[in-house]
C-alpha cells in the first residue's frame, strides 16, 4: 500500500475530507506565487483541527531560512517541502536545527538528470519527483528515471499531474513510497473534487474504486 500526499489545501473541509478518506500526508503551500498558496494563520487553524493521524507538511520555493524557521515553530509541524533550488546545505540546516524532516522536489526529464540529486541523498528524507511529459497531447510518465532514482534506497513520492488511472503502471512498474496529487484533483482553482480525491487515494490504497 503506498503512501498518499495530497497538497494545495487552502480550507478545512478540503482537508478534512482527504483525512477521511485515507491521505496520509496533507500539505500547505507558503511559496509566493502559487495559486493555492495559504497564509500562516489559516493553515495554523485547520492543522489545529485535523486528526493526528494526518501529517502535515509545508511547502516552500527559494525561501529564505529565517521565514521557514518561523513558519515551522509557529505551525508547530514536523515535515517541510522545499520545491525550488534549495542547496542540500540549506536542507541539511534546516532539518538540524528545526528537527524536521525534508521532501526535496526534482523536475526529472531523463536518466541523466538524477546525478543532480546525488548530493541530497544523505541529507533529505523523502524525495517528491515530476517525471511526466507530453507526448501526442496526454500525460506520459519516464519510469525508468523513477527506477535509476530507486538506487538511491531513499522514499519517492510521484508528483506532476498524475491521476488515479495512473498509479496501477507505477505500482507494477517501480517501488514508488507514494503518491502526490494537487491541481489533478480539483474541480476548481482551491477546491478539491472529492470524487477524484477518493479515487486517487484508493487506487494508491490498492482499493477497488
Amino acid at each position: 500500500m503506498a503512501k498518499v500526499k495530497i497538497c494545495g489545501l487552502t480550507n478545512y473541509n478540503d482537508a478534512l475530507n482527504a483525512t477521511n478518506f485515507g491521505a496520509d500526508f496533507v500539505g500547505f503551500s507558503f511559496i509566493k506565487d502559487s495559486p493555492s498558496k495559504i497564509s500562516e494563520k489559516l493553515a495554523l487553524d485547520i492543522i489545529s483541527k485535523l486528526p493526528p493521524f494526518v501529517t502535515p507538511v509545508a511547502v516552500f520555493c527559494n525561501e529564505d531560512e529565517n521565514v521557514v524557521a518561523k513558519a515551522i515553530k509557529k505551525l508547530g509541524i514536523k515535515n517541510v517541502q522545499f520545491n525550488g533550488s534549495e542547496s542540500p546545505e540549506f536542507c541539511k540546516s534546516v532539518k538540524d536545527t528545526q528537527c524536521v524532516k525534508i521532501f526535496k522536489f526534482f523536475k526529472l526529464n531523463s536518466v541523466e538528470d538524477v546525478f543532480a540529486m546525488d548530493p541530497y541523498k544523505y541529507v533529505i528524507d523523502y524525495f517528491v519527483l515530476d517525471v511526466s511529459y507530453m507526448y501526442d497531447g496526454q500525460t506520459k510518465f519516464n519510469y525508468d528515471v523513477v527506477l535509476k532514482t530507486e538506487e538511491f534506497k531513499i522514499p519517492i513520492f510521484i508528483s506532476g499531474g498524475i491521476v488515479d488511472k495512473d498509479i496501477k503502471d507505477f505500482l507494477d512498474k517501480t517501488s514508488s513510497y507514494g503518491f502526490e496529487a494537487d491541481s489533478s484533483v480539483e474541480r476548481l482553482p482551491k477546491r478539491k473534487d472529492y470524487d477524484k480525491m477518493s479515487a486517487f487515494i484508493k487506487a494508491a490504497h490498492g482499493l477497488r474504486i
